[in-house]
This record gives C-alpha cells, structure tokens and sequence, in this order.
C-alpha cells in the first residue's frame, strides 16, 4: 500500500512539473505583453467614451493592437493564456499595466485642474 501511494505522489509531482500550456511559436516578452494590455485598456475606454469617432473612421481596436504590434488574434490569444498559466508573470504584466493607467489617470487629472484654473 505504502508503495502504491509512493507511486501515486511520485507520478503526480512529475505531471505536476511539466507545462499544462505550452509554449506559443511566437512568444511575446513581458514588456510587449504590458505594451499590447495597456493600450487595449485605454482603447477600450476610448471606445467606450465615444463611440462615433471610432465608427466614422472604421477602427476596430483591436484590429489597431493587432496591426500595431505585427500579431494577429491566435498569437495574442496563445501568449494570454501562456502568461496565465503563469501568475507571476501574469500579476507582473498586469500591476506595470495598473500602475501605468494610474499615472495617465493623474496626469489627465492635473491637466483637467489647470485647464479649469485657467477659466
């Protein structure tokens, strides 16, 4: 019995080790992926504000990310989940992008004050 669950814990810890999601052909470095997060997040808020701008150009964000960054969905997609199955990696990506929204909020912010001390 004591062989049998030392077998069990040893083929468990082995499977364990290996990578659930493999590797993309096209791996995008943790910048990139910050990079490609950050403006999809101000994209969308840009859609989100105003709709029309977007529509009378016929822009599609993330037809905008994927031209911009020379990927298309299935690479994006790929390396998502990749960095997902990574938390580390996915938390870092995903406090720079935070902390990147933040200064952009702040400066937004300050720019509205003296605009409006200005009047």
């Amino acid at each position: 019995m004591k062989q049998l669950f030392f077998f069990a814990l040893l083929t468990f810890g082995l499977s364990c080790s290996n990578q659930v999601v493999p590797k993309p052909e096209k791996v995008l470095s943790l910048d990139q992926m910050e990079s490609i997060v950050y403006d999809m997040a101000v994209l969308n808020a840009a859609v989100t504000a105003d709709r029309s701008q977007f529509k009378e150009q016929s822009i599609t964000p993330l037809g905008y990310i994927y031209k911009k960054y020379d990927i298309d969905s299935t690479v994006y997609a790929q390396n998502d989940l990749y960095y997902a199955s990574k938390p580390l990696q996915y938390e870092i990506i995903y406090r720079r992008v935070e902390k990147r929204l933040q200064a952009l909020k702040t400066n937004y912010d300050e720019a509205a004050k003296a605009s409006s001390a200005l009047e």
